[in-house]
């Protein structure tokens, strides 16, 4: 059983709906999965139009999801949907969340002992994510640790480094399975390249909030020289932070243009990002990244910045990770984007896509989801610092 915030049809949440997602399709024919999700997508007011709220649903014949208004969550939406599933695994897709973890954690106790509980942080581990709000968070996790739940259950780490992330605040002995993010497959075909030296068209694919820096990008964009378009692809989450930044597009030069796309479907997001040279993403820390991985899946090379799964790109000629408090080099690679040849363009495009192939060559998703969801009871492993791929 899946615990996850939004769901299908959900969109704004972005990479935690798609990982959950990916998951079911990847293994529905060999696991019966449910889901327990919210009845409305990320600040939205309204419930999904398009599924029966309040009760449990068909999802694509692969699942069934519960979609639960909030006073069925408060009144034990998670004990109930527990008692009718009877799950061997529930798998919680978040940290903080109060009825996607907080509640079924504190729940734990009444559940069968044979209950195997999977927790995957999502990057919230990261100090960078850790630094907001840390006057809650920093409570709960202590309260994890110190009452021995931690050291019950597994962690599903996408990354060495998410891994070292749950070891530093959990401890050395704490059960940890180091198992790659299921993100779509890479296009067969490359689309004809496009790309114009003076002309630079890049996309931008992720909430408007803080984590994401599109702030940082704008402010990069006042020099740029060459004929510049940016679209930007995702829902407005912090509106002071949306103001901010379209006080920023006020004063940009009159080369650059900029296109707010908004909350579009995942679909969209992909078309709209295939129809960019570049996509740009300087965000400040990512689990694993859907939308920098679905970008190179369609042969869209990236800048990025250096605190996400995807490293050593330009080595590959797949696009460039680099550290966020340098931005000339951001402004240098700007400007080479912008000055690169159709030929050179075409290099990078195969690189990209190659980049995305051999993430699927070089893991074996399917097996490694199967024993991370279920493998033995973490309970009755020695306890030693277990860290699998």
């Amino acid at each position: 059983m899946i615990c996850v915030d939004w769901f299908d049809p959900g969109t704004r949440a972005g990479g935690p709906i798609r990982s959950c997602v990916n998951l079911i399709k990847l293994l529905h024919h060999d696991v019966k999965f449910s889901v327990l999700t919210g009845d409305r997508d990320l600040g939205a007011e309204e419930c999904y139009s398009r599924v029966r709220c309040g009760t449990w649903n068909n999802w694509n014949s692969q699942a069934t999801v519960w979609y639960a208004a909030r006073r069925q969550h408060v009144t034990g939406a998670f004990l109930s949907a527990f008692r009718r599933v009877q799950p061997e695994t529930i798998y919680l897709n978040s940290m903080f969340s109060l009825f996607g973890a907080i509640v079924p954690l504190l729940s734990h106790r009444m559940l069968n002992a044979n209950t195997r509980i999977v927790i995957a942080p999502r990057g919230m581990l990261k100090e960078s994510a850790l630094s907001m709000k840390r006057w809650k968070k920093t409570p709960w996790l202590t309260f994890l640790r110190m009452s021995g739940i931690a050291s019950r259950v597994v962690f599903h780490a996408t990354s060495e480094q998410e891994a070292a992330e749950v070891r530093g605040l959990f401890g050395t002995s704490t059960t940890i399975r180091v198992v790659p993010n299921i993100p779509c497959l890479p296009v067969e075909e490359l689309s004809v390249a496009q790309k114009v030296p003076g002309k630079l068209r890049l996309s931008f694919a992720g909430r408007v909030h803080p984590v994401k820096n599109l702030l940082y990008l704008l402010r990069l964009l006042n020099t740029v020289k060459c004929e510049c378009w940016l679209n930007i692809i995702g829902p407005i989450e912090d509106v002071a932070y949306y103001q901010a930044c379209q006080k920023e597009i006020a004063g940009l030069p009159g080369n650059v243009t900029v296109k707010f796309s908004g909350a579009v479907s995942n679909e969209n997001v992909l078309w709209f990002v295939a129809d960019s040279d570049f996509m740009v993403l300087p965000t400040v820390g990512e689990n694993f990244g859907h939308a920098i991985f679905e970008a190179l899946s369609l042969g869209i090379p990236v800048l990025i910045g250096d605190q996400t799964y995807w490293r050593d790109l330009e080595k590959d000629r797949a696009g460039w990770d680099l550290n966020l408090s340098q931005p000339d080099q951001f402004r240098a690679v700007l400007e080479r984007m912008g000055q690169m040849s159709r030929e050179e363009y075409q290099m990078w495009q195969r690189g990209a896509h190659q980049r995305a192939i051999r993430f699927f060559d070089e893991n074996d998703l399917k097996s490694a989801y199967l024993e991370l969801l279920l493998g033995h009871n973490a309970a009755t492993e020695p306890s030693r610092d277990r860290i699998d791929r």
